[in-house]
């Protein structure tokens, strides 16, 4: 089977050298691929990573740097236009948001009636159209930010024979909260299977995930490695009965 993972944080520009990114490593997403690629069930396996993410070590796997969403949109239209995926296992943490404007706050002065109003001002007082690198002595600058486009419904359309695999990551929340919020992304996106896990989990060194699968089953796994190790096995073994 063909295997595509996903893995790091995506990098959106405020400029040509600035940019607004998240705390994804890559690190659980390399360790995947690296036991994805000891199956002898696994074919081509193709890594799309953030430049800075870690990489697994494995010389098997096809490594597809990315920076920006686009780009990981770019990325997976590409790839599904040109080889057969079998499984999917979305792991990189993608922004919800990319930037719009910059515009100085003293341009937000006066009275704007809608918030069409205030867009349009964003957009016409974007810095950035009189330069690829914004000032450093820039005073009070605001950023005005849109939501990015969701890769794992475009993911799903454009592969619907594959496995997907989503990820939810929340942030020190009860646990019927995760597992309710995990099971509405893996309702809504069509996917098999959802790796829930708490950052606090993290933060704590003992890093949690629960793979949930659409009959609401739950596996608990302890540790990246065994998280890593968890998905490989059950999707090698429930896929290919």
């Amino acid at each position: 089977m063909n295997i595509l993972i996903t893995a790091g944080g995506t990098c959106e520009p405020v400029d040509r050298v600035r940019s607004i990114t998240n705390t994804g490593t890559g690190k659980l997403g390399s360790l995947i691929a690296d036991f994805a690629a000891q199956n002898d069930k696994a074919d081509k396996i193709f890594y799309i990573h953030a430049k800075n993410s870690v990489l697994p070590s494995s010389e098997r796997i096809a490594l597809i740097p990315i920076g920006s969403t686009q780009e990981l949109e770019d990325a997976v239209r590409e790839l599904a236009a040109s080889e057969r995926i079998d499984v999917i296992i979305h792991s990189m943490a993608v922004s919800d948001y990319s930037v719009r404007s910059v515009i100085c706050a003293d341009a937000l002065t006066g009275t704007h009636d809608s918030t069409e109003d205030i867009l349009n001002l964003f957009d016409a007082n974007d810095m950035r159209r009189h330069s690829n690198k914004l000032s450093s002595s820039m005073e009070n600058p605001v950023i005005l930010l849109q939501p990015t486009k969701k890769v794992l419904p475009l993911m799903r359309s454009l592969m619907p024979q594959a496995v997907l695999v989503g990820f939810k990551l929340l942030d020190h929340v009860p646990e019927e909260e995760l597992f309710s919020v995990a099971q509405r992304l893996l309702e809504r996106n069509g996917c098999d299977y959802v790796l829930a896990n708490d950052y606090a989990t993290v933060e704590a060194g003992a890093h949690e995930g629960i793979l949930i699968d659409r009959s609401g089953t739950q596996r608990t796994f302890i540790g990246k490695e065994n998280i890593a190790r968890g998905i490989i096995t059950t999707l090698m073994e429930e896929n290919n009965k």
